[in-house]
């Protein structure tokens, strides 16, 4: 069972629509270059300075591709935490190396578990309770102090996590919604449809009878299957056009009308070879699900 959890957390895809950039981004780094400059000039006990304003703007200006880029940041905003971390323990500081405007990785540990791959979410968890256990054992502070901070680390993480199965499922709700939707349209549509056919193929049959003994009804006949087509045709657009998925897919082109004839009858595939002449000016034909007023228009 947990082989399987396992398997299945490491081909977890990454969430779909992820915005590369929005204007929180742009905020987010705007407030914390700010931290930086106001932290750097007013802070005095800052060991190692420039390195230390120059690790924090690094780390501020990775938070712009954390969304399209999890891993890549988290692998590079600790790779460069560790780095620091050795450099301080080699040299002996009195203090930690780095602002508190560094804090802000924890964005990226959120950024992780809410964007990435299941397979990214494993490779940075792991470098990230790597770099944080390193951290803790360097770190002279008190036992509960370490743990505390290293819960800390860890909790972003869990937050992105639960934001992004909550988002999931929220959206899973949303489509079996719009399945139910489209189902009772669909059976809508079907009902409408045999309706309308069913009174055509009678008036139809009706209008053979006639034909032969009354050809006035029969030409009437006729005009009531194409009244009933013109109506079951508006009513199936509508219909498709509620049905369809407005995000996916090409737009609903026209019908076809008489125009339209000499592309119909050359369309490649054909197993009827078919002669077409047009007289006439083509525009002013009517719809098919029209009746002609004025003018006329004649095929051969």
């Amino acid at each position: 069972m947990l082989r399987e959890d396992l398997r299945t957390l490491w081909t977890e895809p990454r969430p779909p629509d992820a915005p590369a950039r929005v204007w929180r981004d742009w905020a987010l780094l705007a407030a914390g270059l700010g931290g930086v400059v106001l932290e750097a000039a007013l802070r005095e006990n800052v060991v190692w300075r420039p390195v230390a304003v120059v690790f924090a703007v690094w780390v501020c200006l990775l938070l712009l591709w954390r969304r399209t880029r999890p891993l890549a940041t988290v692998t590079l905003a600790f790779g460069s935490t560790m780095l620091l971390q050795v450099a301080s323990f080699v040299t002996a500081p009195r203090e930690p190396v780095g602002l508190d405007t560094g804090a802000v990785v924890l964005v990226l540990v959120y950024a992780l578990s809410r964007w990435g791959s299941g397979r990214e979410i494993v490779l940075g968890g792991a470098v990230t309770v790597a770099v944080g256990a390193l951290c803790v054992v360097m770190d002279g502070t008190p036992v509960v102090e370490k743990v505390v901070g290293l819960v800390f680390l860890l909790l972003p993480g869990v937050v992105g996590t639960a934001v992004r199965f909550w988002v999931t499922a929220r959206e899973r709700q949303v489509e079996q919604v719009r399945s139910r939707e489209r189902e009772q349209l669909a059976r809508e549509l079907h009902d409408t449809v045999a309706h309308h056919v069913s009174a055509m193929v009678i008036t139809a049959q009706a209008g053979r009878v006639l034909a032969g003994t009354d050809p006035s009804a029969a030409v009437q006949a006729l005009e009531g299957v194409e009244e009933e087509g013109a109506r079951t045709l508006e009513e199936m657009r509508a219909m498709v056009a509620a049905l369809r998925d407005r995000g996916v897919g090409a737009e609903l082109a026209p019908p076809a009308g008489v125009a339209d004839l000499e592309r119909l009858v050359r369309t490649p595939g054909g197993r009827i070879r078919a002669d077409l002449g047009l007289d006439g000016e083509l525009a002013r034909c009517p719809r098919p699900w029209t009746r002609p007023s004025t003018g006329s228009c004649r095929s051969r």
